[in-house]
């Protein structure tokens, strides 16, 4: 995990302390999923085919170190929690509307599974092994934190309101100040291929690289029968499915998958995923950068596709 503190070295202790205490905090406590059991309980595997699931993890770790050169950092499996879902008739799996996913204050995450009623534990290792290295990669993204540097409180009560005294500055290659203003607005991802939300791109490029890794993983897999199953797969495997099966599958992949995948091959498919991957694990965006203004054909195209007028960092 690559995180970096920025400021004088008594706002470096300051920000350091706080995600140190915040970090301390058994995630349980911030749980928002009924009956949570981490990764490390014995009792996980009623649920799931632990075995196919960390073969799957481990081979599609070590391909993309292959592929890319990037070294994922595993979120520990005391605090990765998986519940199933709370009624009976719901699929469960990445999209659901309890899924909480992984938080970055916390260094935890929050997943709901396939509803193991209607689905082979088979099935259910494949899926949740999908939001699982969806949340590494966001895990392993780089991340610097900054002091706000704020007015004294008006009041007590006013105190007692404020949002904490630290804010995330840069995630990968997006960046935001201390107000919340992103550096990129998210209404770019609607002119995708020429410009995209560069968050709505990492999260885009996450499911896109995943989904290669995983096919290279379940090859051979053996093929399913029931029709939600097959529909399941299709969707983990970004190939066509039944939208009316899977509606909230469909709605992520109309806003963020469809949009990033356009915006990728556009701008220079592989080799611009894979710089892209490496500045989001690094935090450096100069070859990124350099990349993208060749292919445009202009040395500060990045800045003028991406960045608000009214957008400024800290000093």
């Amino acid at each position: 995990m690559n995180e970096r503190y920025i400021g004088t070295a008594e706002d470096q202790r300051y920000i350091r302390t706080y995600l140190e205490n915040i970090r301390s905090v058994d995630p349980l406590e911030i749980a928002t999923i009924v009956n949570p059991v981490n990764l490390s309980d014995s009792s996980i595997q009623d649920m799931v085919d632990t075995g196919l699931f960390w073969d799957i993890v481990q081979q599609c770790t070590e391909e993309c170190f292959k592929q890319y050169g990037v070294q994922l950092h595993h979120i520990e499996s005391s605090r990765y929690y998986i519940a199933e879902p709370p009624e009976k008739t719901e699929i469960g799996g990445f999209y659901d509307k309890h899924c909480f996913g992984y938080q970055y204050w916390y260094h935890a995450a929050f997943s709901v599974a396939l509803n193991k009623g209607i689905v082979s534990k088979e099935v259910l290792a494949v899926e949740l092994a999908r939001g699982f290295l969806h949340d590494f990669f966001h895990h392993s993204t780089f991340r610097s934190f900054r002091r706000a540097l704020r007015v004294p409180a008006t009041s007590i009560e006013a105190g007692k309101r404020r949002v904490p005294e630290i804010y995330r500055e840069q995630y990968g290659v997006n960046f935001r100040n201390q107000d919340g203003l992103s550096y990129s607005s998210p209404e770019l991802t609607v002119q995708s291929p020429q410009a995209i939300n560069l968050n709505v791109l990492m999260d885009g490029a996450i499911v896109l690289i995943v989904a290669e890794s995983m096919k290279q993983a379940t090859r051979g897999y053996p093929p399913v029968t029931k029709k939600l199953e097959a529909e399941i797969m299709k969707e983990v495997f970004l190939e066509s499915f039944d939208t009316v099966v899977l509606p909230r599958a469909h709605k992520f992949f109309r806003a963020v998958t469809e949009p990033s995948r356009l915006f990728i091959e556009h701008w220079g498919g592989k080799d611009f995923v894979a710089r892209l991957l490496q500045s989001m694990m690094s935090g450096e965006l100069e070859e990124l950068k350099n990349f993208f203004g060749k292919q445009a054909c202009n040395p500060v195209a990045w800045e003028n596709t991406f960045k608000r007028s009214e957008f400024n960092l800290s000093t």
